[in-house]
């Protein structure tokens, strides 16, 4: 992951402060919604701000997810971990990856995860046609439910990045591909509250987990910087303090890494005797389903 970070520096740095302590969230925030036609060129149809995740501010609730795998030894080993302590994440997985290491998805399934979306390639969806990402997103979604038969479908744009493109907005998009896979809106998509930089190269195990702790009791923790070393960008790990810890949410991370494994671990001990809970994605409120159906209707949509 060596571009389009800029996109990530503003969830890095600014604090989440939600009005005078309220909890604010519309029932279904994070799907797109039925009646408005999403446009590129409005500020107001872009950004995350209005997808974080506000209901789980300040309770120590915390849903680990894990992007870009699955691996073919890392992720095995953070499953491993995930059950030595009996907690349950989302694996934000590439198609074209598990299509690759289906047993890894049968496993991370019948271990009571959740397996969800990140397109079939990590590529920046603004960079994307609609009818590309009209593509990539179906066959992510039918991958996924080829080992996933619960009614959830996650997604999160690679990078975080969409509503950019200058023809077209990604969820318009996404709800033609769900009206076509489940004749109803039923691609939830996911952001997320905490980042650990974790794919940044200089990153430590030891430095992931501070940089979690921190965003639950504050101080010292870690973020990426962009420089530039003999005319080439580069990410370097950088301190920074933490002096208003949202203290719950959604946070990033990579299971591709063996770091974000051995880091995970580091928490997850830690956060057996620091009061913290971890929570599956689809217990939280702005990411329920509550009366939708989302049963595939069709496997071979055209476009």
């Amino acid at each position: 992951m060596k571009n389009t970070f800029a996109l990530l520096a503003v969830l890095t740095t600014i604090p989440l402060v939600y009005p005078c302590g309220v909890h604010q969230y519309d029932d279904e925030k994070q799907f797109p919604e039925d009646n408005i036609v999403y446009n590129p060129a409005n500020p107001e149809h872009r950004g995350w701000s209005q997808y974080l995740t506000p209901s789980l501010a300040k309770t120590r609730k915390l849903v680990l997810t894990f992007d870009d795998g699955p691996h073919p030894t890392n992720t095995p080993k953070l499953l491993d971990i995930l059950k030595k302590y009996n907690v349950k994440a989302t694996f934000f997985t590439v198609g074209e990856v598990l299509k690759k290491y289906p047993k890894i998805g049968k496993r991370i399934v019948e271990e009571g995860h959740i397996l969800a979306g990140h397109d079939w390639r990590h590529t920046n969806s603004n960079s994307e046609s609609a009818k590309q990402f009209a593509e990539g997103l179906t066959m992510s979604v039918k991958q996924v439910k080829k080992h996933y038969p619960n009614r959830e479908m996650y997604y999160r744009f690679p990078y975080g990045a969409y509503g950019r493109h200058q023809k077209y907005h990604h969820f318009n998009v996404m709800k033609e591909v769900s009206q076509k896979l489940f004749s109803e809106n039923c691609i939830n998509f996911a952001f997320w509250d905490m980042d650990t930089s974790d794919w940044v190269s200089n990153m430590l195990p030891k430095d992931i987990f501070q940089t979690l702790k921190a965003h639950f009791d504050g101080g010292k923790a870690y973020r990426f910087k962009k420089t530039t070393v003999n005319g080439r960008t580069k990410y370097v790990k950088e301190p920074f303090t933490i002096k208003n810890p949202i203290a719950g949410g959604v946070v990033l991370m990579h299971d591709i890494h063996a770091k974000t494994v051995k880091g995970t671990e580091m928490f997850l001990e830690w956060a057996q005797t620091n009061n913290i809970e971890i929570v599956p994605i689809n217990q939280v409120k702005e990411f329920e389903y509550r009366n939708k159906n989302c049963e595939l209707s069709s496997l071979t949509p055209t476009f």
